[in-house]
């Protein structure tokens, strides 16, 4: 099951915590104009404009040498077309952003290119490279890094996805334990919804229906119709397997209704 990655990230980052940031070229604030015009486009659903207004930006970005608005706009660009279903070309986006600007950005934007790139090779089902490239970002990145909590959700995804839903319980309830007051509610949605599904493959079914409603809550109060539809989808099979038609029955109910309001959007 693919997994959705974060939101986009905020064009304007303030670095880990201790960490100097570097200051970014005077006319960087069109860079930043534009890439809040792209967020907001993207959080409409208007795919097609916030990667008209992504690409713009990035072209600014690069004529300026503003290193940190070049990989912030490759980032939100390999994003949109994640969302199209082109990880391999968002894969590409990343892969594309070069040594020089690299050896400038913060911390953090380092990490969430590397976080991002492990989600895409997980897309195209290069687990062992994938896996790879979670360890090398564990070995760099402590607890208090703001990518810790991702690492977690996408290794335990991963786990899971390789057959191992008892390790893949063990961690994402870890994770959970930890950052159970992270601000990253997107990630710990995600985190409730591989530890739901994990508790679903171990035939723990009122345990997964309990982490799949946290998730369902989590991605309710986010407004996240995608998340919903793969939250109710996990909620009806844990229903049938626990042998409750009328729940499983209800949840398939809901689920139409999101996709249903989801296509007529798409529509619009």
């Amino acid at each position: 099951m693919k997994l959705l990655g974060a939101l986009i990230l905020a064009v304007v980052l303030t670095g880990c915590a201790g960490e100097k940031v570097r200051e970014r070229p005077p006319r960087a604030q069109q860079v930043i104009d534009l890439g809040q015009q792209g967020q907001s486009a993207y959080a409409k659903g208007d795919l097609p404009r916030a990667a008209r207004l992504f690409e713009q930006a990035l072209t600014d970005a690069m004529r300026i040498e503003d290193s940190e608005g070049v990989a912030i706009m490759s980032i939100n660009l390999a994003r949109v077309a994640r969302e199209s279903g082109e990880s391999a070309r968002a894969l590409k986006m990343l892969e594309a952003v070069s040594p020089w600007h690299r050896g400038n950005l913060t911390a953090r934007t380092t990490q969430e290119m590397d976080l991002l790139a492990a989600v895409l090779l997980s897309d195209l089902e290069r687990r062992s490279d994938a896996l790879a490239r979670l360890q090398a970002l564990r070995d760099r990145c402590q607890i208090v890094c703001e990518t810790a909590i991702g690492i977690d959700s996408l290794q335990a995804r991963l786990l899971l996805e390789g057959g191992d839903a008892g390790n893949a319980v063990q961690l994402a309830g870890a994770a959970i334990a930890r950052f159970g007051d992270h601000s990253n509610h997107l990630e710990l949605a995600n985190l409730f919804r591989v530890q739901g599904e994990a508790h679903l493959a171990l035939g723990d079914f009122q345990l997964a229906l309990k982490s799949l409603e946290s998730a369902l809550g989590m991605d309710k109060s986010l407004g996240q119709p995608a998340k919903i539809a793969q939250d109710l989808e996990a909620l009806a099979r844990a229903a049938l397997a626990a042998g409750d038609g009328a729940a499983h029955a209800a949840y398939l109910a809901r689920l139409h209704e999101v996709r249903q309001a989801r296509a007529a959007k798409v529509l619009k």
